[in-house]
């Protein structure tokens, strides 16, 4: 039986799971984060690792990263010089990731993370990547709702994404993936631009429902107007240069 036929029918063993650990300033969330990471991975009863991914932080994310490294064997430190942002961050995971499924956590601890674990077997099997869909946007300003509303909609006209309702969330990918299908983009694209151009080759995407907690502890960039600008000017040179063939 070939490999695809095993695959089909659940023949090939359980995939091993990376997760990167986005952290910028964590310093009081960052062990929480990693805790429960490590938590509900293990009780998937597979082989993981995490990444705690520094992006350019000035407080003590670092050493707090350094003691988890220490303390448990699973988790190790991979450091950005400077803040680049949590496209960057997301990259870095995926190019130091050793395991068969890649998935990211930001270290302020707005999504359950279990909902993503209890979500990951299905890439064994049934799909190629898994779009998070959050439970909610509670603590969303007026002008952040309008930004994200306003996301989904030209992602739905420019690229016929209908068929998911949140695009900025969180993703869980099987790591084979990145063999067809390749980022061009950065920033807060990225993800969609990945789900885009997996869609375009054929590939399977689900969804995955996370409950989504609002931040109890540091300031979110996210919704700043300059990270907005910057996001639609990606997106659209990105469907620009891809109509064109540029």
């Amino acid at each position: 039986m070939g490999a695809d036929a095993n695959r089909e029918t659940g023949g090939d063993p359980p995939l091993s799971i990376t997760c990167a650990i986005m952290a910028f300033n964590e310093e009081e969330m960052l062990e929480r984060a990693t805790a429960d990471v490590r938590a509900a991975l293990g009780a998937l009863g597979r082989p993981f690792e995490i990444i705690i991914v520094d992006d350019g932080s000035t407080d003590h994310t670092a050493e707090v990263a350094r003691a988890l490294e220490a303390r448990w064997p699973e988790v190790r430190l991979v450091r950005h010089p400077t803040n680049r942002g949590p496209g960057s961050a997301i990259l870095t995971g995926l190019a130091e990731a050793r395991f068969d499924i890649f998935c990211f956590h930001p270290a302020d601890n707005q999504l359950v993370f279990e909902d993503v674990a209890q979500a990951l077997p299905d890439l064994d099997h049934r799909y190629d990547l898994l779009v998070g869909e959050r439970s909610d946007r509670r603590d969303y300003s007026l002008l952040r709702r309008a930004y994200s509303y306003g996301y989904i909609g030209l992602a739905w006209a420019l690229f016929g994404l209908r068929g998911f309702s949140d695009f900025n969330f969180v993703y869980a990918f099987r790591r084979d993936l990145f063999d067809s299908v390749r980022p061009e983009t950065g920033g807060l694209f990225l993800c969609t631009e990945i789900l885009i151009k997996a869609l375009a080759r054929g590939k399977r995407a689900g969804i995955m429902r996370a409950r989504y907690l609002p931040r109890t502890t540091g300031v979110s960039t996210v919704g700043h107007p300059r990270v907005a600008l910057a996001t639609l000017g990606t997106m659209l040179s990105f469907w620009w240069s891809h109509r064109t063939g540029r």
